[in-house]
């Protein structure tokens, strides 16, 4: 199985800092090295790494420890168009995630364990600024940002599970949204195109264990506390 790590945006909400969010600190550990670490100690070794906000930085700390793609257009796309990147690279089951996520290493197995063919990760509690899901029949129908908070069965964290069964169709749907000129479209939308053609999305759920979505400073803040009970820090 590979990885993929979708680290290109700038994170403007954090526009305090000069530098991937990927490279902020959690308490002696960035958040890209825990994601690395979390990947290796389940197996996974194949990991790819989309750059492009300050990608430089995110190579000199990397170094050849991983696989680096860029995404040259990444100040006006989104990361749907920061996936396509990765078309020629994926010919295996693969996990995708956002740089800037930080989670429990369970959450990761759980997503891994899992035997469909697509499976995304939620939360049953929706939380503001995330990409809601919708649910019917014990499979995900609608998975975006305009799902009315009240309306939604959850949120998809940021991390997904595809076998390469499904690599051709998931980049076939997205070639066909860039083609449309869609700038500024997250790859969920992809999803969405692949569930209107009649393809299950299954879900496994967060069971409570620890995730952030870190896009602003008292996420961070959560997340190095989080971190730090982990590894018994200040315990």
């Amino acid at each position: 199985m590979d990885a993929i790590i979708l680290a290109a945006g700038r994170g403007t909400r954090m526009s305090s800092i000069e530098k991937p969010k990927c490279l902020l600190d959690i308490g002696g550990k960035t958040i890209i090295d825990y994601q690395l670490s979390c990947f290796k100690e389940i197996g996974i070794n194949n990991i790819f790494v989309i750059t492009g906000y300050n990608f430089n930085m995110i190579q000199d700390h990397l170094k050849d420890r991983v696989n680096f793609l860029y995404n040259p257009d990444y100040a006006t796309t989104n990361n749907l168009h920061t996936l396509w990147i990765a078309r020629k690279a994926l010919h295996d089951d693969f996990i995708c995630v956002y740089a800037d996520l930080f989670f429990d290493k369970q959450i990761l197995q759980s997503c891994i364990d899992n035997k469909n063919d697509i499976c995304l990760v939620i939360e049953r509690n929706t939380r503001d600024e995330t990409m809601r899901i919708k649910i019917n029949g014990g499979t995900i129908t609608q998975v975006n940002k305009l799902i009315p908070k009240e309306d939604a069965n959850g949120n998809f964290i940021g991390m997904a599970k595809f076998t390469k069964k499904c690599i051709p169709s998931l980049f076939e749907e997205i070639s066909k949204l860039i083609n449309n000129d869609n700038q500024n479209l997250y790859y969920t939308s992809a999803i969405e195109s692949m569930i209107a053609k009649g393809q299950q999305i299954n879900f496994v759920e967060t069971n409570g264990l620890t995730w952030f979505d870190i896009d602003e400073q008292y996420e961070l803040e959560q997340a190095k506390s989080a971190y730090q009970k982990m590894v018994g820090i200040g315990s």
